[in-house]
């Protein structure tokens, strides 16, 4: 029987049972992507990370939720260097191969992480909104006018939809089953509601994801998806190049903030938080036959 290193994190917040919570395998190498997606399943957060050796850089990270492998994950590497942390890596920056490239993450000595994410990318959205939004429970009248609906990348390919106030985000009620249907025909991975009222003084914005093509029905915090809403809002200039907070997760019971920091003309993206383990143990494995 092996013996793998695991724990749990909360990612995105101080303070257990808040944020999102995601496995980090710490000495995943020899296990194979059948074996990831079966421990990833076992452990059954929305994401875990597998921290392996890399060729090129400090370490490599695959990442795999209930269902399938990922390209990228922002709470769960969060997560991993939260790990990293607290098993004696010196704070700092390093350096990660991943499938989306080999990205800067950086240590923070008092736990604030930050992980830059890939080269953000944009596309005008071309599709039937009227659609979208019946699959979302939501009407015309719940759009915030002001902008437009949108698609951006920062390692996925995430689908922008601005709410008019936190009554209308809260009242979203996506189909799971067709909007997981929706967003894989058009290489979608979530579904990314923000409206500019929020629960605290101090944050920018409030937001919610859906990601039911990727085994998500709705994920807490979503890292990723909230580096390419603040450089898409960059870029359209609804928000001053520089640091802000996101914060997401009130509407199922896990509040958090996501630090956002992009750089003038959304060239470039970090996203920031803090983390807390909740969980640290072994993981039985068979051994192989």
């Amino acid at each position: 029987m092996r013996k793998l290193e695991v724990r749990q994190v909360d990612a995105f917040t101080s303070r257990p049972l808040e944020g999102n919570p995601a496995g980090v395998v710490l000495e995943a190498g020899g296990l194979s992507a059948d074996e990831m997606q079966a421990i990833a399943s076992e452990i059954n957060c929305s994401e875990t990370a597998f921290l392996l050796r890399p060729q090129h850089g400090d370490l490599r990270l695959r990442y795999f939720t209930r269902t399938q492998e990922v390209d990228l994950c922002g709470h769960a590497t969060i997560a991993s260097l939260q790990a990293l942390l607290e098993e004696g890596r010196a704070a700092g920056t390093l350096t990660a191969e991943t499938r989306v490239g080999v990205l800067e993450l950086e240590i923070g000595a008092y736990g604030m992480h930050w992980m830059r994410q890939a080269t953000p990318r944009f596309k005008d959205w071309q599709d039937d909104t009227g659609e979208l939004l019946e699959v979302l429970g939501l009407t015309h009248g719940d759009l915030d006018p002001s902008i437009p609906v949108g698609l951006a990348y920062t390692g996925l390919w995430d689908l922008l939809v601005p709410v008019r106030d936190l009554a209308a985000l809260n009242a979203a009620g996506p189909d799971p089953r067709r909007l997981g249907a929706h967003n894989r025909r058009r290489g979608i991975v979530s579904t990314h509601l923000f409206c500019r009222e929020t629960q605290r003084a101090g944050s920018t914005l409030h937001t919610r994801d859906f990601s039911p093509a990727a085994g998500v029905p709705e994920d807490p915090h979503t890292g990723t998806a909230s580096g390419a809403l603040g450089a898409y809002l960059v870029k359209e200039g609804v928000l001053a190049p520089g640091r802000h907070i996101f914060e997401q997760g009130w509407t199922v019971g896990r509040p958090g903030l996501i630090h956002v920091d992009v750089a003038e003309g959304a060239a470039t993206v970090r996203v920031g938080g803090q983390a807390v383990t909740v969980i640290a143990g072994k993981f039985s494995l068979p051994d192989p036959a």
